[in-house]
């Protein structure tokens, strides 16, 4: 198998009438462990792959190296190490007919083709109040009640959920005030919030997925310089975005493998779910309905349910599809575990490329998290343990962290301060990115890592 890429010139695949019958698949959409019976080259004719190899992770790294986001595939090969045929099944279309489309959604379609959606400040920028804490380690008794609230949050939010798909009306004041205590918080120490956020998430239930989402939107917001109003109602928007989820079935809803063609229907019809079991909400923004429709769209317009592209796409819902990547990437599936944070912000960078998401709260989410996100473990040059609690500035690569272990594995205080290190200040830098402890997490080498978000 020539999975290094080796040049060598092979002659051109030809049909019987003597035209070339390849076909282009993304490198995300290549099936690790399926065989080809055909040579992959590329467009000079160089082999990359032989016949009767195996695609594997490896191969298609080495793809994503040389700036191949698709390649050219013999068409016998095509249906078997993609999915790329389902996309014009005849019953997975007729299927598909209508169920995205309600009165409803056909008025946000006629409000969002009519281009009259944008976002303006009308209040100073959130960031402006931002208290920035430097060199300094989180206070513990404000993160113990960060614990609490997030656990209470949790267990609100799911039962407003839960009486939403029976008929119970939510309460349009406690989402709202839910939203409000997050952007006072974020305010006060934006990096402790997320950082308790993400470790009280680890259960990856639904209403956490939501609370996260919405504590990380509203910092994306935040750091794109949006006023109080606009950065609120992204967090509104994340808290009940995925309501609908409840209503697909459970073994489809609660299921982390990788969904069939018809299971992926069923799941892309959840925003219009929860915009209907929305409608009863009183005191909620106009905005919120949209935002919430639109979430999953992508730029390249490869998302659902309308396949939107970037303009057409609403800001608030390119935030929170940032955010939402983010948090499902560090979450883990039946199929394989978490990735690494450092490994999802490295993936998520390289999503940029082909517009799989917006590179505005992109950028916005590697200057609050670094590129070794808040929370993370890592390893310094001198073979310390740390871990990353707080951003700095524009030093992607070298945030201020807490060290854990001295160079020989003994805990080290605490509560001593002398563990805080700025790393752009110091000698010291990161010289690998490590699992959660505790957390089965994998980085992209990982065989297990499919590429899906």
């Amino acid at each position: 198998m020539t999975t290094d890429l080796k040049e060598q010139t092979v002659p051109e695949i030809e049909s019987e009438n003597g035209s070339q019958e390849t076909v282009s698949i993304r490198v995300e959409d290549l099936i690790v462990g399926r065989r080809i019976t055909h040579p992959i080259h590329d467009s000079n004719g160089l082999l990359l792959l032989a016949s009767g190899s195996v695609i594997n992770s490896r191969f298609k790294q080495l793809l994503r190296d040389r700036k191949m986001p698709q390649v050219e595939v013999h068409s016998e090969d095509a249906s078997s190490i993609s999915l790329q045929s389902l996309a014009s099944d005849p019953m997975l279309e007729s299927a598909s007919q209508g169920v995205f489309s309600t009165e409803l959604t056909e008025k946000l379609d006629r409000l969002i083709e009519s281009g009259s959606m944008f976002v303006a400040n009308t209040g100073p920028a959130v960031r402006d109040s931002m208290v920035m804490h430097g060199c300094k380690a989180y206070d513990p008794a404000h993160r113990e009640k960060l614990f609490e609230q997030q656990q209470k949050f949790g267990e609100s939010l799911d039962g407003m959920m839960r009486g939403a798909l029976t008929g119970k009306v939510p309460s349009g004041s406690e989402i709202t005030g839910m939203a409000a205590s997050y952007l006072t918080q974020l305010t006060s120490d934006a990096d402790c919030v997320l950082s308790a956020a993400a470790e009280a998430g680890k259960d990856e239930t639904l209403s956490q997925h939501c609370l996260q989402m919405s504590l990380l939107g509203m910092a994306i917001g935040t750091e794109l310089n949006l006023d109080e109003n606009n950065v609120r109602n992204i967090g509104l928007c994340g808290l009940v975005h995925d309501w609908g989820m409840v209503r697909v079935q459970n073994k489809i809803g609660k299921s982390r493998r990788r969904l069939n063609a018809l299971e992926r229907i069923e799941m892309q019809k959840h925003p219009i779910f929860s915009l209907e079991m929305l409608e009863n909400v009183a005191g909620i923004p106009s905005v919120v309905p949209v935002v919430c429709y639109q979430v999953h769209e992508q730029p390249n317009g490869l998302g659902y349910p309308r396949q939107r592209t970037h303009k057409m796409i609403h800001m608030f819902a390119r935030i929170l599809n940032v955010a939402h990547s983010y948090v499902s990437l560090t979450s883990s599936r039946e199929d394989r575990p978490a990735l690494m944070p450092y490994a999802a912000m490295e993936y998520l960078l390289r999503l940029t490329n082909d517009k799989t998401i917006d590179q505005a709260p992109m950028r916005a989410l590697l200057n609050l998290l670094s590129l070794f996100p808040i929370g993370s473990y890592v390893i310094l040059n001198d073979g310390s343990a740390a871990r990353v609690i707080r951003r700095n500035k524009d030093h992607y690569t070298s945030p201020i962290v807490q060290v854990l272990q001295t160079p020989d594995g003994v805990k080290v205080d605490p509560l001593d301060p002398g563990t805080i290190i700025d790393l752009h200040e110091s000698e010291l830098e990161i010289d690998q990115a490590l699992p959660t402890p505790g957390k089965e997490e994998i980085d992209l080498t990982s065989d297990l890592f499919d590429g899906q978000i």
